[in-house]
Parts: structure tokens; sequence; C-alpha cells
């Protein structure tokens, strides 16, 4: 089968979605248990390309990502921990800018409780 570009996106973006779609349903899960970094990962996955090239618009799928580890972040501890794996996810990424990292939230309309750095310490965020 021969896919066009335009239908390799459309594809991912509906993968996505159902990916989304399976974090939010788990909801009642979050009651037990602190978000994971897995869940932060896969949420902010569409975020690498930007965090490393900037550009003047984030991918609309990196900002469903966000919004969504915001929304499963809703306790500061839930909030340290997502904090601590985007921190680690930036750190590791080879080419990641700070400056592009801190645009995100800006260009995404969905605030977050600090400002991206080598040095952030996660455990001192809160709402």
């Amino acid at each position: 089968m021969n896919y066009t570009a335009a239908g390799a996106a459309i594809m991912a973006r509906n993968a996505f979605a159902v990916v989304l779609v399976m974090m939010i349903m788990m909801e009642g899960w979050r009651s037990v248990a602190a978000i994971s970094c897995s869940q932060v990962g896969v949420a902010l996955a569409p975020c690498r390309k930007y965090v490393r090239e900037g550009g003047n618009t984030v991918p609309t799928l990196c900002c469903a990502g966000l919004r969504l580890v915001v929304a499963l972040s809703k306790e500061n501890k839930d909030l340290q921990v997502a904090c601590q794996c985007m921190k680690n996810m930036v750190t590791s990424l080879p080419g990641a800018k700070d400056e592009f990292v801190n645009n995100i939230p800006v260009k995404c309309g969905v605030p977050i409780p600090w400002k991206f750095s080598p040095s952030l310490v996660c455990s001192k965020v809160h709402w």
C-alpha cells in the first residue's frame, strides 16, 4: 500500500488522538498513582522537533500533549512529577534549546508554573 505524506500525517494524528483518549480515560487510575514519565513522554513526543528547531508555530499535537499533561497534573505532587519528567526529557534531547522549551506554553496558551532551565528544582513547583 502506498501512503502519501498527508495520509501518513493523518494516520499519525489519529493514532495520537487514540492515545490521548486512553490517557484521559485513565483519570480514575490517577487517584491511586501520580502521573508517570511514560504518560508525559507520549503526550509531549510531538514537541521534540520544535524543542530542537523552534519556529513560528508549535505543532498542534504538541500543544494538545501539554494540555493533557497539565490536566493530569492538578495535584502538586503530580505537577512536580510532570516537571521532573519534562526536565529529564529536555536535558536528554540532543540540540534542545531552553528558549524553545519556554516558548511552548506561551505559544500554546497553556500556562505552567515554572520556566524551564537545567537548574530547575521541580520539587519546589506548585500551582
